[in-house]
């Protein structure tokens, strides 16, 4: 966040996944809740997260198939957390941009992958459209649209290091940021839990 606000942007945008895999959605929420200007799209992990709080088998095949940050979060969500998921968009349009987590078509599950051929995107009247979901940096033109993933700064799939996107839509300039920082303690808290061994190896590839 430090890094992002030395780009002093006119807003911000997440493209969603504040639940599920990690530890740390409290102390993240309320970081993200100190931006001006912030627009919070819901992604599909947020979605399961708020519908596992009444439903205890959803819960625990999240789990199953996560690790243990789905029931972790529901024992310790505080009351700013909770507001926040459950206030998150489905979506954004404006005259500038359309922002989905997965896309038009569907809103938290499609994968749009920068390799993918023969996409359709709806309507959008929107010059760009920003989509999360894949982890995997993108921009590229979809049908005169210009489509950007900003990649993952919490679980980066392509590269082993966390990214975010700078858009100057008045001159159409986008810039990828990447960066590093410490997984030490992230990796260790995840093995003192007895967490998914998922969620060590893909933090420690190269």
């Amino acid at each position: 966040m430090k890094l992002m606000e030395e780009y002093k942007p006119d807003q911000y945008l997440f493209l969603g996944d504040m639940a599920g895999y990690y530890y740390y959605q409290n102390k993240c929420i309320e970081l993200l809740k100190t931006l001006s200007n912030l627009i919070s799209i819901k992604g599909n992990h947020d979605d399961l997260f708020l519908k596992s709080i009444s439903d205890g088998k959803l819960l625990k095949k999240l789990d199953n198939r996560y690790g243990k940050s789905y029931s972790m979060l529901k024992n310790n969500i505080t009351d700013l957390s909770l507001e926040y998921l459950n206030n998150m968009q489905d979506y954004e349009k404006n005259n500038i941009y359309e922002a989905y987590h997965g896309s038009p078509n569907n809103y938290y599950l499609e994968y749009i992958y920068p390799d993918n051929k023969d996409l359709a995107l709806g309507d959008s009247h929107a010059p760009y459209m920003f989509l999360g979901h894949t982890h995997y940096l993108m921009n590229k033109y979809i049908n005169g649209v210009r489509v950007i993933n900003p990649g993952s700064i919490g679980q980066p799939r392509d590269l082993n290091k966390p990214s975010f996107s700078v858009i100057d839509t008045t001159d159409g300039k986008v810039e990828f940021v990447r960066y590093t920082y410490n997984k030490k303690e992230l990796v260790n808290n995840i093995l003192l839990n007895n967490d998914k061994s998922y969620l060590t190896t893909i933090l420690q590839r190269k």
